[in-house]
């Protein structure tokens, strides 16, 4: 025998269904913190009985139904099934497998089942007992149980170890006996007392007995006179009914005359109600219109604001500042370099003046020296002149050589300064194309950008009236809801609500104390839709009872409640349709009668076919009609059917009952509340829409008004990146024309530089080829005869006038220099100035078309004005059309007002008319009622046939009726005579009633009733004597029992304390460890204690002992239960937890122990005790807060090498 599976629906953290299949071995279930692990351990704990919501980890039993999640919602029901492999016969049912199963609803109702069949906890107890499982629960330990079995007081470890040997169906069998013994003894005392009761009532009877005679002569006499008297008071009260009969046609006829005069008032009422019926929706579409028109005004200034803003931002940009100087102030600096350049040629000309001066110097130098040498010596002559080229040459190549070096130096620098300027320029020009690109892209955006602005204006305004439908439509349905909700929460209640004998008779029953309740008829019967006011009617009173199992068990329960005086209840005794045949049904009336629109009423309900079959019995001549005319029309040909209409009005032989007020009972209440808890599904399926529209619309209006402020975020950075790059265009500009100024000035620098470098290099290289040709002139190095002073201070006057010519001549070069670098300055001003004109036309052209962006602004403006001004006209308009129709429904309604105080009127004389009609027919049945009450009482009191005797009495021919002493009631004629003969006939009725008052009370069966007090005398004497001898017999199977439970119990300690004694070594190697008992001498009450040593410890208190070895010592004691009884399986819920990995180790040795010949379900978080399982479950929960399960069997896992 071992568990086989488990199945999970609803159960807290498992909503939807899980299946576990077990197989003996060891399980293990692991999981994440939360994910409902230990769900499962109380799931079977749950299933086999367990009633505490504290070791289920709750605050109630509801607990254990799945409450709901944000991603599922909450349930109304769980259940647990587990199934068993009873193959060994173990449970004493004839099933290889066994599966008990419990569920839980939302009310709180518990059912249970055993292989499908429904049955009591009680059945499930004994079925388990044998096997060691039951309510104690000792072979599932959940999590912090451990501790639990230390701490528990010593009867409390009795418990475990009472439950793992079976015990508890004896002491069930005990309370049973004692139970019976407490009830014979009851029942002892009462016949008791109703046997002296019976002794003091015989003497009494015997002397009833000697009266009896006497009596009956003066009954028969006083039978004579109220026979005659009946006759004579019927006659007159049946010709005053002939009178009041006549008189009624009149006052018909008057009554008819006022109903048709209050049908055409009525009429009238109905009219002018439809008329305003119909004015109603045309007032609301004005208001909405009114409504409408008043959101389209507000939309539109709400547009006109932010074309005004709009158009504000375009005025602000209207006066763009433009990057450079003023150009009038840039044609004046070049004015001013003008006039520098006019100083600037007056200089020049000096320095020219000066060159040529110093140049004619020198040629007078010249001259002078060859005017020396023409006065030399003719043969000295040659080398003079030869000396002279020699020396010229030499001042020429050293100046050309100084010029050149400085030539080249400054041709390296203007090359360099071209060179970056090249570079400088063409960027510039890539940044100016680049920019004015950007502008005119920016330019074409902020176009599109206006048009996506006023698309996402558009598009907010229709996403905020959607989402303002959205939320009215919400708000309606929430409203309707929570009036759904309380409607069917009060319906529910009223339903369910037991009041008097019902109450107690259904809180007995749920105690077990009754048998046979079944359950209140609400609880069993359903209505079908519209047809609950009918069935309420008809049942009356009855739609409050209890439903019994049978007759008897209604006997049974009426007993009950008049011995625990519990009250007054109305029970409804289901019908056994197996050996009882239903109510014969009658179709030729019930298919004549449907040709008339009635129904059978029972075929409105619907119940278990011993509760139908009760109801059909009750209701078998009762018809459901549409209305009260039908059945009034129907009655007066069926008089001994009744039949209710739809809105509750009854009519049949019990009489007429309807009006104002609902009839109600516990069966209209449930029938109502499912009705209101349908439309309650169905308004919160709609709601559940409506606020995933709303959702969806606020969605979409979040999105456009972010689609609007990108779009207004996105037109003003537009604006601004234009003016960003019209400003760092203008500084490019400016920059470029610079750098091309700059580029001007050095080119023509390096011109002027190369051109005259290249004549000194061809005059360098003329004197370079002189040079040999003096170097071989002999007569070039000869001074002659002597030094020649004169030659020499001509020589130095020649230097220093070539010195003054190449001063005069760099002068004149700077000076030229400097003209040049005026004149580029000077274009550079105007050509500044160009470009500063062309930005500030470039400006104009933005502002014309900002300005016309402006009268388009204004343009919109006007459009968006002239509308708002319509929409307010209308909006007039519309409150105008509103209150004209608001005043035409007032008028209707005064007209209504009116037309129904008429109404009320004609209402007030027709209730007058027909209390006069009610009055009268009240005199007409108090008459009838006086009529059949006489009938009644000569039929009942004088037992007497009514029409027998009134035939004989008015036709004097016929034999008067015999007395009950055989003699004729009268002679002659009975109803001659007027109001003397009454009064005499009164008289010896009175006389005659005196003389039996004068006996006393007289009991005309005392012989028969002391004859019956005897023979019950004897009876229940006898019955006394089995009481006594069955209290006996129980007090016998008492002390079976306390002696079976004593020998059961003592076996199965000594098994436990010698199974600790070996177990607790095993975990606490040179401990000491044993159970004792707290009374040895009283085995029947005794407590267990345990006594726990680990090694290296003196002390014996648990309470002193470590975590580790608490749970070790509590774990030791389970597993001493478990080997000395063992059961189906054990359940370990991270008992593990607080143990080293050395205990641990000592913990898995012995669950090794138990792996072959018992089951075990571990949950654990230790990697090592999921090493020891055979199979392996994993459980989590994802976000929907639901627990999902996964299996792997590890050792098929370990065979296919996995």
């Amino acid at each position: 025998m071992f568990l086989k599976s488990l199945t999970l629906r609803g159960f807290k953290s498992f909503a939807d269904k899980t299946h576990l299949e077990f197989e003996p071995g060891i399980t293990v279930v692991v999981g994440p913190n939360g994910s409902g692990k230990s769900n499962v351990v109380d799931a079977l704990s749950w299933v086999l009985g367990t009633h505490s919501a504290k070791s289920l980890r709750g605050g109630s039993m509801a607990d254990v139904i799945f409450a709901g999640s944000p991603g599922k919602p909450a349930l109304g029901r769980a259940a647990v099934e587990i199934t068993i492999d009873n193959a060994d016969g173990s449970l004493p049912i004839e099933f290889s497998e066994v599966t008990v199963a419990r569920s839980m609803f939302a009310s709180g109702e518990n059912t249970y089942a055993i292989n499908g069949v429904d049955c009591r906890l009680l059945d499930v107890v004994e079925l388990l007992s044998d096997t060691g499982l039951g309510r104690q629960n000792h072979t599932i330990v959940g999590q912090g149980q451990l501790d639990g079995i230390l701490n528990a007081k010593p009867e409390d470890r009795r418990a475990f170890i009472e439950e793992a040997a079976g015990i508890l169906k004896h002491r069930k069998r005990k309370e049973r006996a004692l139970r019976k013994i407490a009830q014979t003894e009851a029942h002892t005392e009462r016949l008791t007392d109703l046997v002296r009761e019976l002794k003091r009532n015989l003497r009494p009877l015997e002397r009833q007995a000697e009266a009896a005679s006497k009596h009956a002569a003066l009954a028969a006499a006083l039978h004579r006179a109220r026979a005659v008297r009946a006759v004579r008071e019927s006659d007159a009260l049946t010709r005053r009914l002939d009178d009041d009969r006549a008189a009624q046609t009149s006052s018909d006829a008057h009554l008819a005359g006022l109903e048709r005069t209050v049908a055409d008032a009525r009429q009238a009422e109905q009219r002018i109600e439809a008329e305003l019926g119909g004015l109603t929706p045309t007032v609301r579409a004005a208001g909405e219109t009114h409504f409408a028109l008043a959101n389209l005004a507000e939309r539109y200034r709400g547009l006109s604001g932010r074309i005004s803003e709009r158009s504000r931002g375009l005025v602000d940009a209207v006066e763009e500042p433009v990057a450079g100087r003023d150009p009038d102030r840039l044609r004046a600096d070049a004015t001013a370099e003008r006039a520098a350049l006019v100083d600037l040629e007056r200089e020049r000309a000096s320095a020219r003046a000066a060159l040529e001066q110093a140049e004619a110097d020198r040629r007078e130098a010249e001259q002078a020296r060859r005017a020396h040498e023409q006065a030399a010596a003719a043969e000295a002559r040659r080398r003079a002149q030869a000396r002279e080229q020699q020396l010229r040459w030499e001042g020429e190549v050293s100046a050309l050589r100084s010029s050149l070096a400085q030539a080249a130096g400054e041709e390296g620098r203007l090359a360099s300064q071209l060179s970056g300027l090249d570079a400088r320029r063409a960027e510039l020009e890539q940044d100016v194309t680049a920019v004015t690109a950007e502008i005119q892209r920016l330019d074409r955006d902020q176009v599109a950008l206006g048009e996506q602005l006023a698309a996402a204006e558009q598009l907010v305004t229709r996403r905020q009236a959607a989402a303002t439908d959205a939320a009215r439509a919400e708000r309606e349905l929430e409203r309707r809801r929570a009036s759904l909700e309380a409607r069917a929460d009060a319906l529910r209640a009223s339903s369910e609500e037991a009041t008097g004998g019902a109450s107690a008779l259904l809180a007995a029953a749920a105690g077990g104390n009754v048998d046979h309740v079944i359950g209140p008829l609400a609880d069993h019967v359903s209505v079908i839709h519209g047809r609950a006011r009918a069935v309420a009617a008809a049942l009356g009173p009855m739609g409050d009872a209890v439903v019994v199992a049978s007759r008897d068990g209604a006997h049974t329960a009426l007993a009950f409640l008049a011995e625990s005086k519990g009250g007054r209840a109305l029970l409804l005794p289901a019908v056994d349709t197996h050996g009882t045949a239903e109510p014969a049904a009658r179709p030729d009336r019930d298919r004549a009668l449907a040709d008339y629109g009635a129904r059978p009423l029972v075929d409105a309900l619907r119940a278990e076919p011993g509760v139908l079959a009760a109801l059909r019995l009750a209701l078998a001549a009762t018809y459901v009609v549409e209305d009260l005319a039908a059945a009034a029309r129907l009655c007066g040909r069926n008089p001994d059917c009744s039949f209710v209409t739809l809105d509750g009005e009854i009519a049949g032989p019990r009489g007429w009952a309807g009006g104002s007020a609902v009839a109600s009972s516990a069966v209209a209440s449930r029938a109502a509340a499912e009705q209101a808890e349908t439309q309650l599904e169905q308004v919160s399926a709609d709601l559940v829409v409506a606020h995933r529209r709303l959702g969806a619309c606020d969605r979409e209006l979040e999105g456009a008004r972010r689609e609007l402020d990108a779009a207004t975020a996105a037109m003003q950075e537009s604006d601004g990146l234009i003016t960003s790059a019209a400003e760092r265009l203008g500084r490019l500009r400016k920059e470029l024309a610079t750098c091309a100024a700059e580029q001007e000035t050095l080119s023509g620098q390096r011109h002027d530089l190369d051109r005259e470098l290249a004549a000194q290099r061809d005059r360098l290289a003329t004197l370079e080829a002189r040079g040999p040709q003096l170097a071989a002139d002999p007569d070039a190095d000869g001074d002659g005869d002597g030094p020649d002073l004169a030659a020499e201070r001509l020589d130095d006057a020649l230097a220093d006038a070539r010195e003054i010519e190449v001063q005069a001549r760099l002068a004149a070069s700077a000076v030229e220099q400097r003209g040049v670098e005026v004149e580029r300055r000077i274009t550079a001003f105007e050509r500044e100035a160009g470009e500063v004109e062309q930005q500030l036309a470039e400006r104009e052209q933005r502002r014309v078309a900002r300005l016309a962006a402006i009268d388009r602004c204004r343009a919109l403006s006007d459009v968006v004005e002239a509308a708002l001004r319509r929409t307010e006209r209308s909006l007039d308009e519309a409150a105008l059309a509103r209150d004209r129709l608001e005043e035409r429904r007032g008028e209707h309604q005064r007209e209504l007002g009116v037309v129904r105080a008429r109404v009320r009127e004609l209402d007030e004389q027709l209730r007058g008319a027909r209390d006069a009609r009610h009055a009268a027919q009240l005199r007409r049945a108090e008459l009838v009622h006086a009529v059949d009450a006489v009938h009644a009482r000569i039929h009942d009191d004088l037992d007497l046939d009514p029409d027998t005797l009134l035939a004989a009495a008015r036709h004097p021919a016929m034999p008067a009726p015999a007395g009950r002493d055989g003699e004729p009631l009268w002679t002659g004629e009975v109803l001659a005579g007027g109001g003397d003969r009454d009064a005499e006939l009164a008289e010896d009725e009175e006389r005659l009633v005196r003389r039996i008052g004068l006996l006393g009370t007289v009991n005309p069966l005392a012989l028969e009733e002391f004859s019956a007090v005897k023979e019950r005398h004897a009876f229940i004497t006898g019955q006394l004597a089995d009481l006594h001898a069955s209290r006996d017999d129980l007090l016998q199977v008492v002390r079976a029992v306390d002696d079976r439970i004593r020998e059961v119990f003592g076996a199965a300690f000594d098994d436990v304390a010698r199974e600790f004694a070996r177990v607790f070594p095993r975990l606490f190697p040179g401990g000491e460890g044993r159970l004792v008992l707290t009374d040895p001498d009283d085995l029947l009450l005794t407590g267990v204690d345990v006594e726990a040593r680990p090694p290296g410890k003196r002390v014996k208190r648990l309470s002193l002992l470590s975590g580790g070895e608490r749970s070790l010592t509590a774990l030791a004691v389970l597993f001493a239960i478990f080997a000395a009884r063992p059961s189906p399986f054990y359940v370990l819920d991270e008992v593990e937890a607080a143990l080293d990995d050395v205990n641990l180790q000592r913990f898995l040795d012995v669950v090794g122990d138990f792996q072959a010949s018992s089951q075990l379900v571990i949950v654990t978080h230790q990697k090592r005790t999921m090493e020891v399982a055979d199979t392996l479950y994993g459980v989590s929960m994802q976000g929907d807060g639901v627990s999902k399960v996964i299996s792997q069997r590890l050792r098929e896992a370990a065979l296919s090498g996995r």
